[in-house]
């Protein structure tokens, strides 16, 4: 019998990663080879580590998973790195014993090509021209939200951030491709698509903005709903504002904040203020009132003070977000805050670090708790132990079917990508259980 070469993709970090690491797969699959997870004691006989390096810790768990791939691999497996710490630190990665393959970004879509050419003759066929939305996206894949690659790279220069060396400057993937690909996404009955990009705010296609594509994207079809990754708080202009009001558009805004104080914000390079997100915030209530805020803090920054930090925890309580990512800063070469003298002690930032974590597991129990006994509508998918279905609602939630137990599992049968009428019926700190609603 003829050996089906396999494949693990390993994905770290957001979910533009995801999404790319889901569409190599979708590539490898339809080429013939066979797509199996590692974590379930699969050696493969390719595996691909798609990395993240936004902060140290990206940076570590990476390395971490590029060394158990080595580690485990066979006489003749093949280990690829990619993603945006092999951009900047492909150099350093070329040398680690046992990785044959280091590809960036923008020849990542192409790793299958690299692949074949590197079973067949040993060669690495790395382009100049940039791929970034070249990927042959899956029209059947197994999330039942999908997530949708608009945009790539990004242009600001935040203090602490090396992501534009990783992803390069802002650019847009043609609206015309990604009309057509959410049309086919649509008819094969998903019902909730995921924008995603690096800058997804930034969003220019010629004339069209991101304003622009939402409303395009509205008017193909009223089946499916639309969810915005991170959008940064200063690219809420008024038309993108009033467009998000639109009720397909689900109550659920990730809007970065760093911080709450005026002079880090300046430090970071972030063009906007404390009053600004305030604002902002506000507004968008109005129009959703049960809207899902989410943000991303970072602690430690070098010279933030006592009152620094007092000023951004005035945010959060004011805000009440529903969820948090919570950084502690870790300087990154090449970065203009790399150069500032890191005042704040490893003890300091571990503080405030659990400060913010306690108080973002805080307020998303009181965020869910409002809608105890209420009804939302939910897109369903199963559990990643693959024993119960979990309903993820329009503002965010993701409740687990009280049905689907140990011995209902199957009670309504497949119900992924359904979107559901589902009922909030226990709030838990860990969890939030739901019911189909009748």
């Amino acid at each position: 019998m003829q050996h089906i070469p396999s494949v693990a993709i390993i994905n770290h970090g957001c979910r533009l990663n995801q999404f790319e690491g889901e569409a190599l797969a979708c590539s490898f699959r339809k080429a013939g080879f066979r797509v199996v997870d590692s974590r379930h004691g699969e050696s493969p006989d390719i595996t691909i580590v798609n990395t993240c390096t936004v902060t140290n810790s990206g940076d570590r768990k990476s390395r971490h998973s590029i060394y158990r791939a080595v580690a485990s691999k066979k006489a003749n497996g093949i280990v690829v790195v990619t993603g945006c710490y092999a951009e900047t630190d492909g150099i350093m990665l070329r040398k680690i014993n046992g990785v044959d393959l280091v590809v960036g970004n923008r020849n990542k879509a192409m790793i299958l090509d690299i692949v074949r050419a590197y079973l067949e003759n040993g060669s690495c066929p790395i382009t100049e021209d940039d791929t970034s939305f070249q990927y042959r996206a899956p029209e059947h894949p197994e999330r039942s939200r999908v997530y949708v690659k608009v945009q790539d790279g990004c242009n600001m220069r935040c203090a602490y951030c090396k992501v534009p060396r990783a992803r390069g400057s802002s650019r847009s993937r043609d609206f015309h491709d990604i009309l057509a690909y959410v049309k086919k996404l649509s008819e094969n009955g998903y019902r909730e698509i995921v924008l995603t990009g690096i800058n997804l705010g930034d969003y220019k296609n010629g004339s069209i903005s991101f304003s622009r594509l939402l409303s395009l994207l509205l008017e193909l079809d009223p089946s499916y709903r639309i969810r915005l990754s991170s959008i940064e708080p200063f690219l809420f202009e008024k038309d993108l504002i009033k467009t998000v009001a639109h009720p397909r558009i689900v109550p659920h805004f990730h809007i970065p904040l760093q911080s709450g104080s005026d002079r880090i914000l300046r430090l970071m390079n972030r063009p906007y203020s404390a009053r600004d997100y305030l604002c902002l915030v506000k507004n968008l209530k109005l129009l959703k009132p049960d809207a899902h805020f989410a943000t991303d803090v970072i602690v430690g920054f070098p010279t933030e003070t006592a009152d620094d930090f007092y000023d951004t925890m005035k945010i959060i309580n004011e805000v009440g977000f529903a969820s948090m990512h919570v950084f502690r800063y870790s300087p990154r070469n090449g970065t203009k805050a790399a150069r500032l003298e890191d005042t704040v002690s490893p003890r300091e930032k571990g503080l405030r670090s659990k400060v913010l974590i306690q108080r973002a597991s805080n307020l998303n129990f009181d965020y869910r708790m409002q809608f105890l006994h209420t009804v939302r509508d939910a897109v369903f998918e199963r559990h990643q132990r693959g024993r119960f279905w979990v309903g993820i609602t329009d503002n965010y939630i993701k409740a687990e079917l009280v049905e689907c137990g140990k011995s209902g599992a199957h009670t309504y049968g497949d119900i992924s990508r359904r979107l559901l009428p589902v009922r909030i019926v226990d709030v838990q700190p860990a969890v939030t259980l739901c019911e189909i609603a009748r």
